[in-house]
């Protein structure tokens, strides 16, 4: 047989001792009835204990205490009763033990809440083990791949409870010293209960990350052959010196044994003394894992905990503390009541005064538009009257025309000529009726009330149908025009109509700047079109006599330096230029004359860029 066989074989019969030890004593301290003794003689203890590890566990670790103090104090007879956490709440509040046995986490809590005293604390085989006991560990699978404490966020966890003393309470205290939230710091956190046994063997069967365990639970499980702590690692380890096991957190205070109201003092008295002079080498000592124990320490580290995580049983909560405050000052708690109601009445007036204003406001800019429409429109039935002389000649050219060609018809007819010969001359007439048609149209839509329309539209073809309506009268004023396009031409997004109106404006007053300079022997307008990639640049430019008046007057409402001028030409031009988001101004260029230059964009502009 391997030496591998035989300790498997030593082990197992070890463990099959265990169990029968664990069965005999399960079956004395859960015995519903103490044998039968007189009343006088025997005075029946109950004492329970927190089971953490499961009844079979928690007999093993404390009946032989129990059996101490049965030998100790014969007349009476102390029963071990195992509880979870919750059945110890229930125990006290019920009053149906004499003592408890439990961790000081457990005990502060109840100890506030109930009338506990404590009359020992448990001695740990280690220096300063009564005050440096308890903890967490942070255990992990050693093949995983989390090093430190951040690489431990957002993983997978599991857990006793999130009530659980020494271990996710400790923890969390910890967590928040590091600035972390422990309500966040996990992904997920399964709480298991008890025996806390379970979470390593979650952990080892891959179905959490980390296992928040009490101190020395790893340790232990290892001695008693239940899992291979070689498997396992514990992160953030910060033992002190001399601690037997891994630890992840500040080490607390060891466990209390309690009085509740239900014992009296004398039997207190009398367990303290028994307790007190357990020798560290006896049997209890060693099965509790202890040298004994000690007088009851200061709790005072683990009310802080609690504190700090702000679930100490006496904590009010913020808004039971601002009741209180309230009562206590009700003429403030009126006043600042009376305080935010009439804040909340001038609120609303201020809300309803600037609504109603901005409906007003809104009107006002519908009329102003709608005014703003009716003013461009009168002053392009303005542009019309002014080009009657030219007008009329633009007309009387076709007219002649047609009255040439039908006379040279009906001659041909009378002279007996088919109606083949007579197709050219006919086909001429149409051409004239085709152009009369387009002047017709010109007119038509310069003098047509009509709102904004945008279309894609060709600038330089705009161009071209403004100057065929003025080239009679800028031919008559002697006016020569020099058209140029630099860049690859593109189509702009834009009213038609407007930058008509526009450009006839301009080249008007440019004409009359011209002629006002005769000093110059050859007047010219030069309009050049300057396609970039972002916009198009026009400019027009005259060798006139330049600004008369300041820029900024002349772009205003009804100031002209004609004399039977109103001052709306520049005005309308600049409004309009702006409904298509442009930019139009004016500058005085060298030695004499003034350039009109014009920035519009070549696609519409989204919300956000109209409102910017």
């Amino acid at each position: 047989m391997t030496q591998l066989t035989q300790t498997r074989w030593w082990s197992l019969h070890l463990l099959l001792i265990t169990f029968g030890v664990s069965i005999f004593s399960v079956a004395r301290a859960e015995s519903s009835q103490p044998p039968f003794q007189p009343r006088s003689q025997t005075q029946s203890i109950q004492v329970a204990v927190l089971a953490t590890r499961g009844n079979p566990q928690t007999i093993q670790r404390w009946q032989p205490t129990i059996d101490w103090l049965n030998q100790q104090l014969p007349q009476y007879q102390f029963y071990l009763r195992p509880r979870n956490l919750e059945q110890m709440e229930e125990v006290i509040k019920n009053n149906s033990a004499e003592f408890v046995l439990t961790n000081p986490g457990q005990s502060v809590k109840l100890g506030w809440q109930y009338p506990l005293s404590w009359i020992a604390t448990l001695k740990s085989p280690w220096p300063n083990g009564t005050n440096q006991a308890l903890g967490s560990a942070l255990v992990v699978r050693k093949n995983s791949s989390f090093i430190d404490l951040e690489d431990l966020q957002n993983s997978h966890a599991v857990a006793v409870s999130p009530d659980a003393f020494g271990g996710f309470l400790t923890l969390s205290r910890y967590l928040k010293s590091q600035q972390q939230d422990p309500s966040r710091f996990f992904k997920k956190i399964d709480y298991l209960g008890f025996p806390i046994d379970a979470m390593l063997y979650h952990l080892r069967d891959h179905q959490s990350d980390v296992a928040i365990t009490p101190a020395c639970l790893l340790e232990n499980m290892d001695k008693e052959g239940l899992i291979d702590k070689s498997q396992f690692r514990v992160i953030n380890n910060s033992a002190p010196q001399d601690f037997p096991c891994a630890v992840s957190t500040p080490l607390y205070p060891n466990w209390s044994f309690a009085k509740t109201s239900k014992a009296n003092e004398v039997v207190a008295t009398a367990t303290a003394q028994a307790l007190l002079n357990l020798p560290k080498d006896s049997l209890a000592a060693v099965a509790a894992k202890s040298q004994g124990w000690s007088s009851p320490i200061s709790s005072l580290s683990v009310v802080k905990m609690y504190r700090d995580l702000n679930i100490h049983p006496q904590q009010t909560p913020w808004w039971q503390q601002a009741l209180i405050w309230l009562k206590q000052h009700q003429q403030w708690a009126w006043g600042a009541a009376i305080l935010f109601i009439a804040l909340n009445i001038y609120h609303f007036w201020l809300e309803f005064r600037f609504n109603r204003n901005q409906k007003l406001l809104n009107k006002a800019q519908l009329d102003l538009k709608q005014k703003s429409q009716m003013l461009e429109h009168a002053q392009r039935v303005a542009i019309v009257g002014g080009l009657g002389t030219n007008l009329a000649h633009e007309i009387n050219q076709p007219l002649s025309a047609i009255r040439n060609y039908s006379q040279g018809a009906k001659l041909r007819i009378e002279k007996g000529a088919d109606a083949a010969s007579l197709a050219p001359i006919m086909d001429k007439i149409e051409q004239q009726i085709v152009r009369v048609d387009a002047i017709v149209q010109r007119l038509r839509t310069l003098i047509t009330k009509r709102t904004l329309a945008k279309q894609n539209l060709n600038i330089n073809a705009l161009i071209d149908d403004t100057l065929a309506l003025l080239d009679h009268d800028l031919a008559d004023k002697n006016i020569q025009i020099k058209v140029l396009s630099n860049g690859h031409p593109r189509e702009i997004y834009a009213d038609a109509v407007g930058l008509q109106q526009v450009f006839v404006n301009i080249i008007n007053n440019a004409t009359d700047s011209c002629l006002n300079y005769p000093q110059e022997p050859s007047n010219l307008i030069q309009i050049v079109t300057h396609y970039t990639d972002h916009q198009l640049d026009i400019y027009l430019r005259d060798n006139g006599a330049g600004l008369a008046h300041p820029i900024s007057e002349l772009q205003s409402a009804f100031v002209s330096t004609k004399e039977k001028g109103l001052g709306l030409g520049l005005s309308i031009c600049h409004d309009i230029i702006e409904h298509h988001h442009g930019h139009f101004t004016l500058s005085p260029i060298e030695p004499h004359g003034c350039e009109a230059h014009i920035q519009l964009p070549y696609l519409p502009l989204s919300a956000n860029q109209q409102n910017s």
